[in-house]
């Protein structure tokens, strides 16, 4: 595989299953997958590669992109949770770009009441619409 090409499957999956595999490598090819944007295969590698600087980049990401699962999988890799600040930030990130199901489980976990009724509020109308 050349220095900064996209591993194929075969190789992901060798670096996520092979206990062999060098830390620096899955952290390569971690930083690859994040700069073709391929945020869940990053986080797979920075979290098998416990690399907490690859974990905090997707976690910012997250927060600015409004997208709680990401943040949720970034999270887990690094052992933090979140504080109910920076889900809130997330949840107001994610109504500003319409996604509403994010922002609701944001919003739950910044048990913020009167966000979450909003956001809740604006995903029943997106999927009555949706219905129509």
């Amino acid at each position: 595989m050349k220095k900064n090409a996209l591993p194929d499957s075969q190789q992901k999956r060798k670096l996520l299953f092979d206990k062999k595999a060098p830390r620096e490598r899955i952290i390569s090819c971690g930083e690859i997958f994040l700069g073709e944007g391929r945020v869940s295969e990053a986080a797979e590698l920075f979290t098998k590669a416990s690399h907490k600087e690859g974990l905090d980049q997707l976690r910012a990401l997250a927060v600015e992109e409004g997208d709680s699962f990401l943040y949720d999988v970034a999270s887990k890799g690094s052992g933090e949770r979140g504080s109910p600040q920076v889900w809130e930030t997330l949840g107001k990130n994610a109504m500003e770009r319409e996604k509403f199901s994010h922002a609701v489980r944001a919003f739950r976990k910044a048990e913020n009441a009167e966000l979450l009724k909003a956001a809740e509020e604006a995903l029943k109308e997106v999927l009555s619409v949706d219905k129509a």
